[in-house]
């Protein structure tokens, strides 16, 4: 980068470099999280085969690690750009109008990341004070997946339609597929 480089793009640098530091952080939970779901499980087997009991816990905590990885994985997918996509209409945009394309669909993301946010904290509200009937685990404690990766999803996806947003105004950057 340049002193020339328009500071609109250097601060779009910075941010996406901030949300590249959060992906990175992403995986890392889920990463911790299915190798606690992998431990727990053989964990469960190695119980039941030995002492004849299984611990009823286990499942459970499971469940809870699983909607974590399912939930900060969709954040890190959309990043990476591994969502399923229906590209029929993309692929027949070019130029700019592949880029407005890719900002509208980037801001409905937006939508339905602030959507899982606010409904995921009121759904976490709603389990304040519950456990669960197995493990006496609170049950807000494994709902709080939903607005974590609510809050994840809706970063990265602001951050896609601020590139989109770049390029739409400055033009595409050298070489950059990432927008398409």
């Amino acid at each position: 980068m340049t002193d020339q480089t328009p500071a609109l793009r250097r601060a779009i640098d910075a941010i996406d470099r901030a949300a590249g530091g959060i992906d990175w952080l992403s995986r890392l939970a889920m990463g911790a999280a299915l190798l606690g779901v992998l431990a727990m499980l053989l964990l469960q087997v190695a119980v039941r085969y030995v002492v004849n009991f299984p611990l009823p816990w286990v499942e459970e905590m499971a469940v809870y690690l699983s909607g974590y990885i399912a939930m900060i994985g969709t954040a890190v997918c959309l990043r990476m750009g591994f969502h399923l996509q229906v590209d029929l209409l993309r692929d027949r945009l070019v130029g700019r109008a592949r880029l407005v394309h890719f900002l509208l669909v980037n801001l409905v993301v937006v939508g339905f990341g602030f959507f899982l946010l606010k409904y995921g904290i009121r759904f976490v509200e709603l389990g304040l004070g519950q456990t669960s009937p197995s493990s006496y685990f609170p049950v807000a404690v494994g709902r709080l997946s939903m607005p974590i990766g609510g809050g994840l999803l809706l970063i990265q996806s602001l951050v896609l339609s601020l590139r989109a947003l770049d390029a739409l105004i400055h033009g595409p950057r050298d070489g950059d597929q990432s927008l398409s």
